[in-house]
């Protein structure tokens, strides 16, 4: 094999890595209507199970915060269990109805979509109320109320 032959061989594979790069670089990623990693609070889950319902009751009622089982349960159809607890603390927390809370989540963005609970919390924060988009003081393991989660900076005055 003569070098011009090894150098034209050598230059078709570099141009086949290069275009076969370009492609798999410029390849658009099928859109199932949500952005991969979103998935959260049971959006397209089962709705979750009797069990799992009276749990979540229990815990918020060892929390002091007293929920109607008809409610919680047409909640966590509707914002998955994780919904429901944040939902069902929070109005305990601020003084405002559960309606009222999930109105703002369903319609409280600046767009007039749906907004995340962090963005809701951040929102209820600025009104005052110390509120976290985390559950896990409520449903175990999790840190106290005022312990901001590990890794999570928090922007705070105090």
């Amino acid at each position: 094999m003569t070098r011009s032959n090894r150098l034209a061989i050598l230059v078709a594979l570099v141009l086949l890595v290069v275009a076969a790069g370009t492609v798999f670089a410029t390849r658009a990623p099928q859109a199932d209507g949500q952005p991969a990693g979103n998935q959260q609070d049971g959006d397209e889950e089962a709705p979750p199970d009797a069990e799992a319902i009276q749990h979540a009751i229990d815990r918020l009622d060892e929390n002091e915060i007293t929920v109607d089982e008809g409610v919680f349960t047409d909640l966590a159809g509707r914002y998955g269990l994780g919904g429901a607890v944040r939902l069902s603390a929070w109005a305990s927390q601020t003084g405002l109805s559960v309606d009222e809370l999930a109105g703002m989540r369903d319609t409280g963005g600046t767009d007039g979509v749906p907004m995340g609970w962090g963005r809701l919390a951040k929102d209820l924060r600025e009104q005052g109320f110390d509120v976290r988009p985390g559950i896990g003081s409520i449903m175990g393991g999790g840190r106290g109320p005022g312990e901001d989660p590990p890794g999570q900076a928090r922007n705070s005055d105090d």
